[in-house]
């Protein structure tokens, strides 16, 4: 009696252990369609775009000195721990130029991965040393916003270099060629909003 109690107890033991695997891999289809709402979620994260603008600046003022890029790069953090891609909109001086270290701030977020829009408050920003950055020409803010974070979208954000203080002109090249979509992109809004005045 006993050996064949002992013999049913192995066999239920085996039992167990054949649907063991079927169970166990309900309890993960389970546990994976509960999870898929938050997986798709996360996902489906939008580019993060901020305007920006230019910080107030006196010359002599030491206290502001930095206040722009420290602003700059606080804004960048935040967008880049919340999306998958960021971007911002610089809004500088007439000439597009973010005072208090702002602009020191841009270029090397612009090596770092970060789409920059340009623009000057009442007239069209000056043309970059290296070309990285976007023209947003005569574009309002918030529309160079929408723009810039629609290609984020659509192309991803911009290779990043090794060392943002010296990129190479092979990297500098490849940051020009992700952003040509980009550029036609604004140009093809700004077309269109001198057409409709």
């Amino acid at each position: 009696m006993r050996a064949r109690n002992a013999a049913r107890g192995t066999g239920y033991a085996f039992r167990a252990a054949m649907f063991a695997p079927a169970a166990f891999r309900f309890c993960l289809l389970g546990a994976a369609l509960l999870a898929a709402p938050v997986l798709s979620a996360r996902d489906s994260v939008k580019a993060g775009v901020a305007v920006l603008h230019s910080a107030e600046w006196n010359a002599g003022d030491t206290v502001r000195d930095g206040a722009g890029e420290f602003a700059v790069f606080l804004r960048a953090a935040q967008l880049q721990r919340q999306h998958t891609a960021a971007g911002l909109v610089a809004v500088g001086d007439r000439n597009g130029i973010l005072r208090s270290g702002g602009e020191r701030a841009l270029r090397r977020l612009v090596f770092s991965g970060v789409a920059i829009v340009k623009l000057a408050a009442g007239s069209e920003p000056m043309a970059g040393d290296l070309e990285v950055f976007l023209n947003g020409g005569r574009l309002p803010a918030d529309q160079a916003a929408s723009v810039l974070a629609q290609c984020l979208e659509r192309h991803g954000p911009p290779p990043g270099v090794a060392d943002p203080e010296n990129p190479t002109a092979a990297e500098v090249a490849k940051i020009r060629s992700h952003l040509r979509p980009f550029q036609a992109a604004l140009a093809l809004a700004g077309a269109d909003r001198v057409a409709r005045l």
